[in-house]
């Protein structure tokens, strides 16, 4: 069975080739354009990590990583998925409860390597850094 990625992202440009890249490297992706639906697709179905991008409409990631642990059964890392990448923005994201980052833009291959790692730090087999950046 593949792993499920739940990708949250409101950009469909950006939704789209991290989308392809996923499936393209075995994984189900599950999309979300806010918070609210990222929420929601959690509740709904088991997801192995959450790809959440701290700036969209509705609820935006800052608002919607905390409450990720209050969905009934979710055990999922949550890496945030941002263009925030100035100085102070990754230990912004950990505070607010992401446990890795992953700066845009990044090359579709970096983030499917940075997710199959962190896949294998999930299943306690692997390594995966904190962070991927500019």
């Amino acid at each position: 069975m593949s792993k499920r990625i739940l990708l949250a992202e409101d950009d469909c440009d950006n939704r789209s080739i991290m989308r392809s890249a996923l499936e393209a490297a075995g994984f189900s992706v599950i999309l979300a354009r806010d918070g609210v639906e990222a929420l929601d697709a959690a509740a709904a179905t088991p997801v192995d990590l959450v790809l959440l991008d701290m700036t969209m409409p509705r609820l935006d990631g800052w608002d919607a990583a905390p409450r990720f642990q209050q969905v009934p059964g979710f055990a999922a890392p949550i890496i945030a998925y941002t263009a925030h990448a100035m100085a102070g923005d990754e230990v912004r994201t950990l505070e607010a409860g992401c446990d890795g980052y992953l700066a845009k833009p990044c090359s579709p291959r970096d983030a499917v390597a940075f997710v199959r790692g962190w896949l294998a730090k999930a299943e306690g087999r692997g390594y995966a850094p904190s962070a991927l950046g500019r």
